[in-house]
């Protein structure tokens, strides 16, 4: 699918709301909660459409940054259910990344839920590593695995406002609460991930 991705306006709130009510079965933000980040969030909020002329949006990412700090923080990846598994969550994560990339950010940092091996899966390809456990951080009591990725340096120009962007298929939703951390859960981590330690720790990123 051909995508085009765009920072988000004011005037994109009701676009974004309808998105969270299509795409999370709970935890979502209200309407107040998206009018900040549009407005007044230190950050960067981009929307995914079809190029072809659609105006109905296939999907949001937002990026946080805290003002004297290297880390950026992914506060949000939200796509339609109709536009999974076409790459729309995989060009907003790149684009999010090149961006902070641009802005001097050293690592990215994100929370997913615990039962969501299919978000998990995509943050590891993507080159995120499990950092520490979070218990009952969902409203529903789903615990939630905090993941971290080095940016590094690059070259590359920042993908803010890409009319016509490279292409995470959004998380799937699951109604299973998980509080106990798995032992090793296989499907997400290898051989290269860091050890996990709880979260709070001195060594944990930002």
């Amino acid at each position: 699918m051909p995508l085009a991705l765009r920072s988000a306006t004011p005037s994109d709130l009701d676009a974004l709301e309808g998105l969270e009510s299509r795409g999370f079965s709970g935890d979502r933000f209200t309407r107040r909660q998206l009018r900040h980040l549009l407005q007044r969030a230190h950050g960067l909020t981009l929307i995914a459409e079809d190029a072809t002329g659609s105006v109905v949006p296939l999907g949001y990412g937002t990026l946080l940054f805290r003002r004297n700090s290297r880390a950026a923080r992914l506060y949000s990846l939200c796509v339609a259910p109709e536009a999974r598994g076409q790459g729309v969550g995989k060009a907003l994560l790149e684009a999010l990344e090149r961006d902070g990339r641009k802005r001097g950010c050293e690592r990215m940092t994100l929370e997913v839920r615990a039962d969501n091996r299919v978000a998990l899966g995509l943050y590891r390809r993507a080159g995120f590593r499990l950092a520490c456990w979070l218990d009952d951080y969902y409203e529903d009591g789903c615990a939630a695995w905090r993941m971290v990725k080095a940016l590094g340096l690059s070259r590359e120009q920042p993908a803010v406002v890409p009319q016509g962007s490279p292409s995470v298929a959004a998380p799937a939703t699951s109604s299973a609460p998980s509080s106990t951390p798995p032992s090793e859960p296989s499907s997400v981590t290898s051989g290269e991930d860091a050890v996990v330690t709880p979260c709070g720790s001195p060594s944990m990123v930002d």
